[in-house]
């Protein structure tokens, strides 16, 4: 079982860095996947991970606190709505500016959804 895991982790990991620069694919979600998966697979992957920069800069705040402030949600939100308007009015496709736009939506709705937490909070935890 610990072999699935292993997989299914490193799998998750690989999709968690291509969403970092591909809009499409949210970054975090991936990430807590790959921090379960790696936990039950090896205590010293799971370490290992936790001590990458990413993950104490995306992750952790993440999962210790259940939010993101303000200023990750922007970050995240701003520059891919930017990025999915500039390929909405460069492709001429109707279906495609179509899934555009509710790839906009879902984007927008999932981070609202998010719990907005206060930069203190994080800082109380350092």
């Amino acid at each position: 079982m610990k072999i699935v895991y292993l997989t299914a982790g490193l799998i998750f990991f690989i999709i968690g860095l291509i969403g970092v620069v591909l809009p499409i694919l949210p970054t975090t979600p991936f990430m807590l996947l790959t921090s379960y998966c790696l936990l039950k697979s090896s205590d010293k992957l799971n370490d290992r991970f936790i001590r990458t920069k990413f993950y104490r800069e995306h992750v952790k705040p993440f999962k210790e606190n259940k939010g993101m402030t303000i200023k990750s949600k922007l970050v995240i939100i701003i520059p891919v709505s930017l990025m999915l308007l500039i390929m909405a009015v460069l492709i001429d496709n109707t279906v495609m500016r179509i899934v555009i736009a509710v790839l906009l939506t879902v984007k927008i709705v999932v981070f609202s959804r998010i719990k907005t937490i206060k930069t203190e909070v994080l800082n109380d935890d350092e």
